[in-house]
């Protein structure tokens, strides 16, 4: 009789698994809105403006600059 009771419930996780496989669940539904989301960011998005090479000059640029800046800052600050 134990035999039986032991074999129903494995049959019965078993069932509960194979629900849990097959139909779809919260993780499932999430991820189909999150893969809307994207969708619709794509749409809205632009290229980028810059290639790599050019945001990298750039970048450097504006740091040489803010360098500059607060070396002159730093001056002016003395002559006070």
């Amino acid at each position: 009789m134990v035999p039986a009771l032991k074999i129903l419930k494995i049959l019965k996780t078993i069932k509960t698994l194979k629900k849990y496989v097959e139909e779809p669940n919260e993780l499932d539904y999430k991820v189909s809105e999150l893969e809307k989301e994207i969708e619709k960011l794509k749409k809205d998005s632009h290229p980028p403006v810059f290639k790599t090479e050019e945001r990298d000059a750039i970048m450097a640029r504006i740091i040489s600059h803010s360098d500059r800046l607060i070396k002159l800052e730093k001056k002016t600050k003395k002559l006070k």
